[in-house]
């Protein structure tokens, strides 16, 4: 600290201004000392609103963000002809990002809508078979064999599409174990607004999985089976097929619900 000089009238000499010894020392280290304190002061203070910033981001009491969901959609009010050809178009199995198709075997459909000489008023039974050779997602690295056939009741005169679906949902059902020389389990898919799986060997004593389901007016058959030549030599578990066909089925069913009229 400077220290000043000024007369004092009663002693007749200087008398210095400020602190001394060790108040002088007291003082300084008191000053430096709450100095300190309040340089840390306002370090906290910052650090504080910046924890009560992030924390009041992601506290409870703040709505999180939605988490996107795909959306089934509405049905649309009709069905161009050939607007349901699964197996091929625009809405094609093969487009679909929950399978990848290696190569397309066959491709049949069918629309009596794309007939010349159709009525509007006859009853419209669509169908279409296809197979293909797929690299699966889950489980095996061999390829699988896929095959996909349905019937869609896009329109009938006595507005009975629901009940004649059903009676091919159930039909479709009793030519299952034709399907195979062994059935090892089965279980019901949530996927659909129906449906039935069931696990075991085919004919070529290889892995198959087959599941029957119905949307709406629509029956359909997803069949996944394993490549007698691959390294499993076409041995695959049920549980790797079940994944694949519940990610598939899944976005079949809202292809259904939505391209098939009211």
């Amino acid at each position: 600290m400077v220290e000043t000089e000024e007369t004092d009238s009663k002693r007749g000499k200087p008398a210095k201004k400020g602190l001394h010894g060790w108040r002088a020392t007291l003082t300084v280290f008191g000053c430096g000392t709450l100095a300190a304190f309040g340089v840390f002061g306002v370090v906290v203070g910052v650090l504080s609103l910046l924890v009560s910033s992030v924390s009041s981001g992601i506290s409870g009491d703040t709505p999180e963000a939605p988490v996107a969901v795909e959306q089934r959609g509405n049905p649309r009010a009709e069905l161009d002809p050939g607007g349901l050809e699964v197996c091929g178009d625009y809405m094609a199995l093969p487009s679909m990002r929950d399978i990848h198709v290696e190569e397309t075997i066959s491709i049949v459909h069918s629309d009596p809508a794309e007939d010349a000489g159709f009525e509007q008023d006859s009853q419209r039974l669509v169908s279409g078979e296809c197979s293909f050779t797929v690299r699966p997602q889950f489980g095996t690295t061999a390829l699988w064999y896929f095959d996909f056939d349905f019937e869609a009741v896009v329109h009938d005169p006595n507005e009975n599409k629901d009940q004649l679906a059903s009676g091919i949902f159930e039909k479709a059902l009793e030519t299952v174990p034709e399907e195979f020389s062994q059935i090892e389990s089965q279980s019901t898919p949530n996927w659909a607004d129906a449906a039935q799986s069931y696990f075991g060997e085919n004919s070529s004593g290889v892995s198959q999985y087959l599941v029957v389901a119905r949307t709406r007016s629509a029956v359909y058959t997803i069949t996944f089976s394993g490549d007698p030549e691959g390294i499993e030599s076409g041995r695959v578990p049920d549980f790797d097929f079940e994944r694949q066909a519940d990610a598939l089925g899944s976005r079949l069913h809202d292809r259904f619900f939505s391209l098939i009229p009211e």
